[in-house]
Parts: structure tokens; C-alpha cells; sequence
């Protein structure tokens, strides 16, 4: 609550400081201010069947944040896509799911329509 009243603090503009008085004298005037509520990507829950070999003794590749075409899923890295700017969220042998900022996703794209925008760096 003490860093939500410190940013308030910004955007508020006293009116002039009284000489006679210990208070402000005037009006207060609350100037605009964008706000967003940033959420973290949503966390994957371990799925134990997928650690059951398949047929001749496979086991289904599962987890990690690297995709096989060189992105970084989660929060990482930022693409460009033929249906709009987002995160890669997963991939396929030869597709990429891209999600925009709210996780949803814009769809699954070639890996070759794919641009990267911004590296993340952590």
C-alpha cells in the first residue's frame, strides 16, 4: 500500500502552500495517469503420463523454456507475426504459438513467418 500511495503522490498537484497556516491552500487536482497490471506468464503444472514411454521406448520431449527453432517461451522473447505482435507461448515440429500481452494466444504460425523483435535477457 506504501508504494501505491508513493505513486499516487505523482500524479497529484497541490494547490499554493499558505504562509499563515501549517496546510495547503487551494484545490487538489489528480492529473492523468496510465496504469496496467502486468501478470506473469501462466505456469505449467507437471504432467507425469507424458514421462510414460511410447511405443519402442520414446519418451515425448517435455519441458524446458528453448524451442526447438532457437526462441525462448514465457516471457521471453518478443516476435513479430502475421497476426500481430506477441510472446512465444510453445511450438510444434514446424509451427510457433505466439500470445499477446494477456497470454491469449494469436495463433500458430510457420516458424519461417516468425521475425524475432526482442531477445530476452532476463
Amino acid at each position: 500500500m506504501d508504494g501505491v500511495a508513493i505513486a499516487c503522490s505523482a500524479f497529484t498537484q497541490y494547490g499554493v502552500k499558505s504562509r499563515t497556516s501549517q496546510g495547503w491552500v487551494g484545490t487538489v487536482t489528480v492529473t492523468r495517469a496510465p496504469f496496467a497490471v502486468i501478470r506473469r506468464p501462466p505456469v505449467s503444472r507437471r504432467q507425469l503420463h507424458l514421462a510414460v514411454p511410447a511405443k519402442g521406448g520414446v519418451r515425448r520431449r517435455y519441458g524446458g523454456t528453448v524451442t526447438r527453432h532457437g526462441l525462448r517461451k514465457g516471457d521471453g522473447d518478443l516476435v513479430k507475426s502475421p497476426k500481430g505482435i506477441g510472446y512465444v507461448s510453445g511450438d510444434t515440429e514446424k509451427q510457433i504459438s505466439v500470445s499477446d500481452a494477456n497470454w491469449k494466444r494469436l495463433g500458430q504460425i510457420a516458424s519461417s513467418k516468425i521475425q524475432l523483435i526482442r531477445r530476452s535477457n532476463g
